[in-house]
């Protein structure tokens, strides 16, 4: 089974990222329902722009506590911003919003 988190990402467009962060944002907000699939995630096959993403999703819900159940995950908790911007969507965050601070514009 091929999994959109570890796709190649060269000359992705807003939709595509908008869709493998709905595939992520599931994943890490039903974390108890998808416990095994987290714990078998591979962070060296992902880009980092699919790290970034988790890591919004993650501080965004206040679910820092994944970062320490999940060992596999763990070095995603201190993961920089990315150097550009990631766009998803065209709406507007305000300026404390995790998603900014990463440069990920949802």
């Amino acid at each position: 089974m091929k999994y959109i988190y570890y796709e190649k990402q060269d000359g992705w467009t807003e939709k595509e990222y908008c869709y493998l962060h709905r595939v992520l944002h599931r994943m890490f907000y039903y974390y108890n329902k998808y416990s095994d699939e987290i714990s078998s995630l591979n962070v060296e096959k992902m880009s980092r722009e699919t790290k970034v993403l988790i890591y919004c999703i993650i501080t965004y819900y206040h679910y820092d506590f994944l970062f320490t159940q999940y060992k596999n995950i763990s070095s995603l908790a201190f993961i920089e911003p990315l150097d550009y911007e990631l766009i998803l969507d065209n709406n507007t965050l305000s300026d404390d919003d995790i998603y900014k601070k990463m440069n990920v514009i949802y």
